[in-house]
């Protein structure tokens, strides 16, 4: 059974999707469900595995095993603290301490299995919670790359950066270190951005906004483009190894999570996540040819594996 707000594939004799709009709709709908009214409704269906994919654990089931895929790292990184005060943070105050929360609250009662993707989440799950590091699974998703990539060398007057638009996402570095570069006379080059100019306020003739692409034209991006990438909140983070297997140069946001992924990958240059300034100077050692890649691709040893392997390991452990 899925619990899902619309019939978002075919169902079958053994697959079924009970509609729930409404905790589409409303967190607070969501959040009640998850902590007061929903074991019953659950529990109906008489389950012996529940997987919960809202990073929460709900309380009041009934199964032999419950699982949850903990994929919000809002509340447990320390990067950011986010502020009630400055109205472009609240929604992510919010979530990072009430709904962070309730979501360690949960683990911490209920002590399911949770599925992670990197280290440095289940390290701050287990420091932030009474989870024991025995029901903390480690696993990445699979990162789906082409059998025969293309290996170039970087254009050095090209950069580009395929995210969201959340404020997170930290697209203002960029326009910052563009004004920095202006400013000492370098203009003749080019960042682009995944996102429609409604999205963000940034105009600049520097910045070529592109809309959503399709992961065939991203993946050939990264072939001659440089990866600016100062997100500085990521569960996994995944065009760093897309990148990476690119043999693409990537100047990084310096986080836990960055310097997991790319542990053993020379083209990597890190600045702090708020520093401008230091990305205007690696992006001008790009422009200038003082940075370039070596060739040498990242080469995954462990490629993870699909949620479904990853469930069934569990429930095969139980």
């Amino acid at each position: 059974y899925f619990i899902l707000a619309g019939k978002y594939f075919p169902e079958s004799d053994n697959v079924k999707i009970l509609v729930r709009n409404d905790l589409k709709k409303s967190k607070l709908k969501k959040l009640f469900f998850e902590k007061y009214n929903g074991s019953k409704y659950i529990n109906a269906l008489k389950p012996d595995v529940f997987i919960s994919l809202q990073n929460i654990a709900t309380r009041g089931i009934n199964a032999t095993c419950q699982i949850v895929y903990l994929h919000q790292p809002i509340p447990f990184q320390k990067q950011k603290k986010f502020s009630y005060r400055k109205r472009s943070e609240r929604k992510l105050a919010f979530y990072q301490r009430q709904v962070g929360n309730v979501i360690k609250n949960s683990i911490s009662k209920i002590k399911p299995n949770v599925i992670v993707q990197t280290e440095w989440m289940k390290r701050a799950l287990t420091e932030q919670t009474t989870l024991p590091q025995n029901k903390v699974a480690v696993i990445h998703p699979r990162v789906n790359v082409e059998k025969n990539i293309k290996i170039i060398k970087n254009k050095s007057d090209s950069f580009f950066y395929p995210a969201s638009n959340f404020l997170y996402k930290n697209h203002r570095v960029i326009d910052q270190a563009i004004s920095y570069l202006e400013n000492d006379g370098i203009e003749n080059f080019n960042v682009t951005f995944t996102l429609n100019p409604t999205q963000l306020p940034y105009r600049r003739k520097q910045i070529k906004y592109i809309g959503h692409v399709s992961r065939k034209e991203v993946m050939k991006m990264y072939e001659n483009k440089v990866l600016l990438f100062p997100s500085y909140i990521e569960s996994f983070g995944l065009p760093l190894i897309e990148a990476a297997v690119h043999a693409d140069v990537i100047l990084a946001a310096d986080t836990e999570f960055a310097h997991e992924l790319l542990a053993n990958y020379n083209n990597v240059y890190y600045y702090k996540y708020d520093d401008s300034k230091e990305l205007s100077h690696l992006m001008k050692k790009v422009i200038n040819g003082e940075i370039s890649s070596d060739g040498k691709a990242l080469t995954l040893e462990d490629n993870g594996e699909t949620l479904y392997d990853s469930i069934m390991e569990i429930v095969n452990d139980k």
